[in-house]
């Protein structure tokens, strides 16, 4: 167990300095994070100004609203994310592009992309909803199993668009192909808490909750600790965005066959991810052969 996290630990800083090659790449969740908001916060003011509060279909409005910004927001993320792909790649293959350039080639996707949206926009209303049938620890347990359950079905849907240009039910398919074929039920090993990033993260909230308690006694203090634990904690969100992202574009790419980036070890993810036995043959004939 020690030596796999160990093992885990070493594989999540290798993928951390291959990242850090190509520092352009933090860009990307910094720009989907700006969107994101922007897209909430317009959607919803749009709607406040508009729709009476009286209207007594103003919840409706609002779901619609929430529908929208859904779709939008996954669909700009999708195609930012391909860029980013596209970019680390062009990166590592010693040819790398610009952002423009990376972009050009990502709008080819767009149709997929869009699809891709709506599709996940769906899944996460209808979770939404399940979860609010349900009160208190029953509706966090279902809430839980079920956003689990789509991030491991969807794990390697972004990449398997970007490698074979297909729309989100196949992708999503490919995706379970891959975990099921490469790895079975041992899926689970391959998904690590990054601890480098949850220091960011959990010294952030360390903080936001340590200003609650400075309330009334200076005003600078809180300040300056809110201020803190929020860089703190948007800097981890960024620097997982992107790893985690990045990781499931190399590992992807590891199992299809294609290798692996300068600075990975083969022997290194053998031994910190749980592949599945025998039954992944054309997986064992690519390890043959590199």
């Amino acid at each position: 167990m020690f030596e796999g996290l160990k093992n885990g630990w070493r594989l999540a800083k290798t993928v951390r300095k291959s990242v850090s090659r190509e520092k352009s790449l933090y860009i990307y969740p910094v720009v989907i994070g700006i969107i994101s908001a922007l897209v909430f916060i317009l959607t919803f003011i749009g709607i406040f100004i508009s729709i009476p509060l009286s209207n007594s279909y103003i919840d409706y409005y609002y779901i619609a609203g929430l529908f929208f910004s859904y779709i939008v927001i996954y669909f700009i993320a999708t195609l930012l994310i391909l860029t980013m792909m596209i970019s680390y790649r062009s990166f590592n293959s010693g040819n790398k592009i610009s952002f423009g350039d990376a972009f050009s080639q990502s709008r080819k996707f767009a149709v997929k992309a869009l699809e891709w949206a709506v599709l996940y926009s769906i899944l996460l209303m209808i979770l939404r909803a399940i979860e609010s049938r349900f009160r208190g620890i029953g509706g966090i347990l279902i809430g839980a199993i079920g956003s689990f359950a789509i991030t491991v079905a969807t794990f390697f849907a972004v990449p398997a668009i970007l490698d074979y240009n297909t729309g989100p039910i196949n992708a999503i398919k490919k995706s379970v192909e891959t975990i099921r074929q490469n790895f079975g039920n041992t899926f689970g090993g391959i998904i690590y808490i990054d601890l480098y990033t949850l220091i960011f993260e959990g010294s952030g909230i360390i903080l936001l909750i340590a200003s609650a308690f400075t309330l009334g006694i200076t005003a600078y203090l809180t300040v300056a600790l809110i201020s803190a634990g929020l860089i703190l904690l948007i800097l981890g969100l960024i620097l997982n965005f992107t790893y985690t992202n990045i990781f499931k574009l190399i590992l992807f790419d590891f199992v299809n066959g294609k290798g692996l980036p300068e600075g990975f070890d083969k022997n290194l993810i053998m031994s910190a991810i749980k592949f599945k036995g025998n039954n992944s043959s054309g997986f064992n004939n690519m390890l043959l052969n590199q």
